[in-house]
C-alpha cells in the first residue's frame, strides 16, 4: 500500500494510506474497540474475522487477554489490550491492540477530544514498550461512534507529533483509510501540515 502522504515529525514518519488495515505490513494494528471487546461491527469485526476466521473465538480471546492484561472485564479510554495477530502474521502483523475511543454521535468538544488523544497514545505507549517499528491505525472513533473525521486526524496527528519526541523504537505510524471519500478528507488535513 502507497501511501498518500508522509509527514515527519521528529524520527517518525507518519503515513496515511488507503486500503484494508488487516492487510497492512505493521508490526501492530491498532483495533478501535468497544470498552467490552466484542467486535461485533466495523473495524473491530473485520480485524477480529481476519486474525482468526471467526469474530467470535476472537472476541473470547481478547476477553481472555483483557481479563489478564487488566484485571476486569472493560477498559477505559488511554487503557490497551493486547492480542495475537494469529493469521494476520503472514502479512507480518505480530500483535493487535486494542483501544476504546469516545461515542460522540456528530458532536466534537474538549471531552471527546481527550478522549480521543488518550485513544491514540495508549496504542503508542504500548507499541513502544514492545519495541516495536512500526503500528498501523484506523481512524479510531470516526466510524460507528461518529466523531468527525476531520478532527479524529487532527487529533491523531497531534498526538503524534507530541508522542514523536519520546519514540526510541517506532519508526512508522500509519492512519490507514478503507474508503475514498474519508480518504480525501483526511488527505486535506495532513496537507496542512506539510
Amino acid at each position: 500500500m502507497k501511501p498518500e502522504v508522509v509527514l515527519r515529525f521528529s524520527g517518525v514518519e507518519v503515513r496515511l494510506v488507503q486500503g484494508d488495515i488487516t492487510k497492512y505490513p505493521a508490526e501492530a494494528i491498532v483495533n478501535a474497540a468497544n470498552r467490552h471487546l466484542e467486535h461485533g461491527g466495523g473495524v473491530a469485526y473485520a480485524i477480529a474475522r481476519a486474525c482468526a476466521g471467526n469474530a467470535a473465538e476472537y472476541t473470547r480471546i481478547s476477553k481472555e487477554a483483557m481479563r489478564e492484561q487488566v484485571g476486569r472485564d472493560y477498559i477505559e479510554h488511554g487503557e490497551v489490550v493486547v492480542t495475537p495477530a494469529m493469521r494476520l502474521e503472514e502479512n507480518g502483523i505480530r500483535y493487535v491492540i486494542h483501544t476504546v475511543g469516545p461515542i460522540c454521535r456528530g458532536k466534537w468538544g474538549e471531552s471527546y477530544e481527550e478522549k480521543l488523544r488518550l485513544a491514540f497514545l495508549g496504542p503508542l505507549k504500548k507499541a513502544e514498550e514492545l519495541g516495536l517499528k512500526s503500528i498501523a491505525f484506523p481512524a479510531v472513533s470516526a466510524g460507528i461512534y461518529g466523531c468527525p473525521l476531520e478532527m479524529v486526524v487532527e487529533t491523531f496527528l497531534k498526538v503524534v507529533e507530541e508522542f514523536s519526541e519520546e519514540a526510541r523504537n517506532l519508526k512508522v505510524v500509519a492512519l490507514v483509510i478503507y474508503d475514498s471519500e474519508s480518504l480525501q478528507k483526511a488527505k486535506s488535513v495532513f496537507e496542512k501540515r506539510l
